[in-house]
């Protein structure tokens, strides 16, 4: 029996500390050696997942004890003495290990010019190579600063800050590049200089301006700021406010807010008070619940919105409010000042609240939410007894509102609801035990036996809103109450509290436990229940602690003998109950493994007779699955069961594939849609049970029956291959590890239904997962993993047919590679660079052709790509690939074979969604005219150097133009943003000019449009575009080309979008309008357009109504 090593046992961090206290025995300089030795175990293990907690933890501790060890015995630093020629982008450990020596006593001798020169070089490099090591070096670098101060890091430019925001594939990149960049704005020169390029040259839609606005605003307060550039208070305030209209721009526009209220900014206030008193209800909403909390000043906004009569009237006409926006406003500034208002006048909150909780019913659902939420916020202005009141009929009436986000809020609400309840009790309890205490005991009784009322009723409502409501309210009453360990439900949350109100309810008998389990286990016999529903369900009968594990054990028995499939499917439920004790559990193992067998012989001989005599095979896979699960120990050795899986798999297998092997002798691969019909319909016909008319029927009940069954092959498999490597720690039975693979990859190579598929792709994932997180790489268990893609997915001898591409195959590949090792992604990364390695060779040594029935290798491996680049859970370990698969996905675009060519184009499109990000949703109800973008020609350089080259080399042929349509698609997502003072331009930026402007004349409509954007995004708005649209414009007058006329207009257009959109609140309304005025003034309309077609005179009058020149537009309509 072939065995595999476990992974070797981790270094406590507390081991090397004992060398402190037992230096006594061991010589300095061994102790040193040993330490080293160890750092270099750790040092490899960091470099395999480019850092992390465990790896720095680790790390830190021994070089704090290192270095102990040289100083104190004066011993010469032999070992990491070189570290600092290490240091480079290609080392990421090194830098790990440079933040464990700065956080020793060591760091004092250290040579800080030198390091500070290794780390700004580390930083380009890691940025022009797109390496996964710059999270690494930027918090070493952090470090480092920290350490010594006066390093000023000038190589380090605003695009380098830009581009390190960019890169966002690493979880706290952002905090770390801004870190660094806060260091680098306390320089005043570089911080002005970089303020009036933000300010001047970015529009307001950009989101990195407002985190680099923030570095600034950290320590210099904004007038001084402005005072240098030509730029207005109120026109920064105006672009600041744009942010609540964009819902990508909210998040960001905290930090510059944040910044500003910690100077204690004037304007701030101001622009906040116009705003509440005349901004949209939207955005109301948004300063609300993005910039509010993050304003210090809230008494003083509170006295500048006072004194403006306005909104004191606004505030004083309560009941005249009839439109749903005016009540939306009134709820929100209500509920911002609810404290200040409390404190001024609790007349005029009292009024105000009271007209809002009486008429509540009455409001917009909305405005309803919002009252809600305020109660719940100012519960200590109100006495308990009305808010409970209120909060029941609020509940009662909400329950079952179809909008989830809704009743969320209503159910995140609960616990604080719960908390000053507790509370208030607890006081009454401590301090009055007469009539006040007993009125508020017997409130909160009523209160919670009403809750209580409504959840047994609502558990067995067949309705899904209500009845997930009752059973999610269920589990946080009795988490924050009923439970024996009541959890910390909130932040301010007394659990001793909690906890004698809920002994209270429940010696009142509030809440019966028995009796709600009771009504929760009758709730689950439902077949065709919702599987949320029936999941929580079985989670609360856990948590309740009142589980009949014989009575589940023998519902599980009696179901798995129900002829109805959805009956049959309830025992992996019932189960989950029946294991919460060992020995039914051990019991229910025999008994499921003995009936098992017994029903294997009667389904290979006739299934559907069978199925229908109450033989399914699935019902005692799933209850087996769950006793494996669940750890429960049994009789015989787990792998004994694999024979078991493995014959009925086949059967099943089988069963789907009977017509191809009755016609062929043989069946070699997977039945197709076609054969599984035809199967069906053969096991109906030649039946013992006679379907007559219900033959269809009885198909499909067949196939339902099939799938299952291979579903529970799979989860057992997969949990016994889970067990092995759980219980065997030293030694895994890596050929029962292979079988347990074996059965997934069986189910998903040779099987079509998409449940099965799909099913045993989880399992398979999950398998993969306990391998790479339990076995060493080079283990004989963890290579099965490897040999199993090699075999079956990347081997160009594999056979898949073309109907496959989406099925099995590519979950496999899917679910193998997203369950690799977080910390590493081993698999993952073998698997793409051998891919790429492929496809390269292949486009060197073209192949042959591939028959009509079967894929080429070249589609295959483009599809599965293509899956690993959609997925956002893989993007950070994708990241460092895209310029390579960006790369082959445009060689094969152009195949011949369709099937490559699709495959292709599915991979570009892709990859273009990772790298120019979805398009900026905002508040508007229409898709904005011109959408932001934050990609810009400097980091296109850098992400994809051999792509571009590839672009403009087939743009230039002008051969292809469906290419060239597909490249300028992606390239008109391309900015070009200006980051320094100087005016030398990026030589990638002006080949892509010259490109989009050669190819405004192109014969293809579609071409000219693009390229009219392309031309237009690589001019940045404030200098270079408008000297370019009037240029243009000019041009355009004297053109008798009709194609180059149409492309200059479509230019025209497409910057006076971008100007429109862009240079809001950078340049003023005055300056815009007397641009488009020198623009139309160029253009010269007049009634020489006539030359040109009707299309193109159409084409030139959207662009004069966009211009708002009326006259020209009715000169131009008179043309028709």
């Amino acid at each position: 029996m072939a065995v595999s090593a476990g992974k070797s046992p981790k270094i406590a961090h507390s081991d090397c500390l004992c060398y402190l206290q037992t230096l006594g025995d061991v010589l300095p300089e061994d102790a040193a050696r040993e330490l080293a030795q160890r750092i270099r175990v750790e040092e490899e293990e960091a470099a395999d997942t480019c850092g992390g907690a465990n790896n720095q933890a680790a790390l830190n501790v021994s070089f704090r004890v290192y270095y102990h060890i040289i100083h104190k015995y004066e011993l010469q630093d032999s070992y990491y003495g070189d570290l600092p020629e290490k240091l480079t982008h290609q080392q990421p450990s090194a830098f790990l290990m440079l933040q464990s020596v700065l956080l020793t006593e060591h760091w004092k001798r250290l040579d800080s010019a030198m390091l500070e020169e290794k780390c700004v070089t580390a930083i380009l490099e890691a940025l022009e190579w797109n390496s996964p090591s710059l999270m690494a070096i930027l918090k070493a670098t952090n470090l480092l600063v920290k350490k010594f101060p006066q390093l000023k890091l000038l190589p380090l430019r605003l695009e380098h800050f830009y581009h390190c925001l960019q890169r966002q594939s690493q979880t706290g990149s952002r905090e770390e590049s801004l870190t660094l960049y806060n260091h680098c704005c306390k320089q005043p020169e570089r911080a002005f200089s970089y303020f009036r390029l933000i300010v001047e040259f970015w529009p307001w839609t950009n989101r990195n301006k407002y985190y680099l606005l923030t570095g600034i605003l950290n320590s210099y307060s904004l007038p001084e700021l402005l005072e240098g550039t030509n730029q207005s208070e109120e026109e920064f305030f105006k672009g600041l406010r744009l942010s609540l209209s964009y819902k990508g721009l909210r998040a960001a526009s905290q930090y510059p807010v944040k910044s500003l209220s910690n100077q204690r900014s004037p304007g701030l206030l101001a622009a906040s008070v116009e705003l509440l008193v005349n901004g949209s209800v939207p955005e109301i909403q948004n300063f609300h619940s993005q910039w509010f909390l993050r304003i210090q000043q809230r008494d003083v906004l509170f006295e500048m919105l006072q004194a403006n009569p306005q909104i004191v009237e606004f505030l004083g006409g309560v009941e005249e409010l009839k439109s749903p926006g005016d009540q939306l406003r009134l709820i929100l500034i209500f509920s911002m000042f609810a404290k200040e208002i409390y404190a001024a006048s609790k007349l005029h909150f009292f009024k105000i609240s009271t007209e809002l909780l009486t008429n509540c019913s009455q409001l917009e659902t909305e405005a309803q939410l919002l009252v809600f939420r305020f109660l719940v916020d100012n519960l200590g202005n109100f006495a308990v007894e009305d808010c409970l009141e209120f909060f029941y009929n609020f509940i009662d009436r909400h329950r079952g509102v179809e909008n989830s986000e809704f009743r969320n809020t209503m159910l995140g609400k609960m616990p604080m609801i719960i908390n000053h309840t507790a509370k208030h009790f607890h006081r009454a309890w401590k301090t009055d035990q007469g009539v006040g205490g007993d009125a508020l005991a017997l409130n909160i009784k009523r209160f919670f036996a009403h809750l209580q009322g409504l959840i047994e009723r609502d558990i067995h409502c067949e309705v899904y809103q209500p009845k997930i409501f009752a059973l999610k309210l269920l589990e946080i009453l009795n988490r924050s109450l009923y439970t024996a360990n009541v959890v910390k439900n909130a932040k301010m949350c007394s659990t001793q509290q909690n906890q004698q109100m809920g002994i209270f309810l429940l010696d009142h008998g509030v809440f019966q436990p028995d009796k709600v389990a009771k009504q929760l286990f009758e709730s689950l016999n439902k077949p065709q229940g919702f599987d949320d529903a029936l999941e929580l369900t079985v989670s609360l009968l856990i948590q309740l602690k009142h589980v009949d594990s014989e009575q589940c054990v023998e519902r599980c028995l009696n179901l798995s003998l129900s002829s109805d499939v959805d009956e049959c499917s309830l025992v992996s439920l019932y189960a989950q109950l029946a294991v919460t004790k060992d020995e039914p559990a051990g019991n229910f193992f025999k008994e499921c493994l003995e009936r098992l067998k017994n029903r294997v012989d009667p389904y290979e001989k006739d299934p559907l007779s069978s199925a229908k005599a109450g033989g399914h095979l699935f019902g005692y896979l799933c209850g087996l699955d769950e006793v494996v699960k669940a750890g429960v120990p049994v009789d015989q050795p787990l792998e004994d069961l694999l024979p078991l899986l493995e014959r009925i798999l086949g059967l099943v297998l089988k069963f789907l594939n009977l017509a191809n092997t009755r016609r062929e002798g043989e069946a070699y691969s997977a039945a197709s849609f076609q054969d599984m019909d035809e199967s069906l319909h053969l096991l109906v016909s030649e039946s013992t049970f006679k379907a007559g008319a219900e033959a269809e029927a009885c198909g499909k009940y067949l196939l339902m029956s099939f799938w299952l069954t291979l579903k529970g092959c799979c989860d057992l498999a997969t949990s016994i291959g889970c067990s092995l490597l759980q219980a065997s720690k030293d030694k895994v039975d890596v050929e029962a590890l292979r079988r347990c693979l074996d059965i997934n990859v069986s189910a998903l190579t040779l099987c079509r239904h998409k449940g099965a598929i799909e099913a045993a792709g989880l399992s398979i994932g999950r398998l993969t997962r306990g391998i790479t997180s339990s076995l060493d790489s080079s283990d004989a268990g963890f290579q099965l993993l490897h040999d199993c893609l090699d075999r079956e997915l990347l081997a160009e001898s594999r056979q898949v047919s073309t109907t496959r591409r989406g099925a099995g195959f590519a979950i496999m590949f899917l679910h193998v590679l997203k369950n690799d090792n977080p910390r590493q992604r081993l698999i993952l990364h073998r698997a793409v660079k051998l891919i790429l390695q492929r496809l390269n060779e292949k486009q060197e040594n073209e192949s042959a052709p591939s028959d009509s029935n079967h894929d080429r290798w070249e589609s295959l491996v483009l599809h599965y790509l293509c899956l690993l680049v959609r997925d956002t859970e893989l993007r950070p370990a994708m990241s460092k690939y895209y310029n390579e698969i960006l790369l082959v996905s445009m060689e094969h675009i152009d195949n011949p074979e369709w099937t490559i060519s699709n495959a292709a184009l599915q991979l570009f499109g892709a990859s273009l969604g990772k790298l120019v990000g979805q398009r900026q949703a905002t508040e508007f109800e229409t898709r904005p005219a011109w959408e932001p973008s934050e990609l810009d020609y400097d980091e296109l350089g850098c992400l994809l150097p051999k792509a571009c080259e590839h672009m403009l080399e087939c743009c230039d042929r002008q051969e292809t133009t469906s290419s060239i349509i597909l490249f300028l698609a992606f390239l008109s997502k391309v900015e070009h943003l200006r980051t320094s003072g100087g005016r030398e331009l990026n030589p990638l930026l002006l080949r892509f000019r010259r490109l989009s402007w050669r190819l405004i004349r192109h014969k293809c409509e579609q071409v000219r449009q693009l390229a009219a954007i392309c031309f237009v995004r690589s001019h940045e708005f404030r200098c270079d575009l408008p000297a370019a649209l009037l240029a243009s414009a000019k041009l355009a007058a004297h053109l008798k080309d009709e194609n180059f006329y149409e492309g200059l207009v479509y230019t025209l257009t497409s910057g006076v979008l971008k100007l429109q959109h862009e240079a809001r609140h950078v340049w003023s309304g005055e300056r815009l309008d007397k641009f488009f005025e020198e623009l139309l003034s160029s253009l010269e309309v007049t009634e020489q357009v006539r030359r040109f077609k009707a299309y193109t005179r159409n084409v030139l009058l959207e662009l004069l109504k966009l211009l708002g020149s009326t006259d020209k537009v009715a000169l131009v309509e008179s043309l028709s």
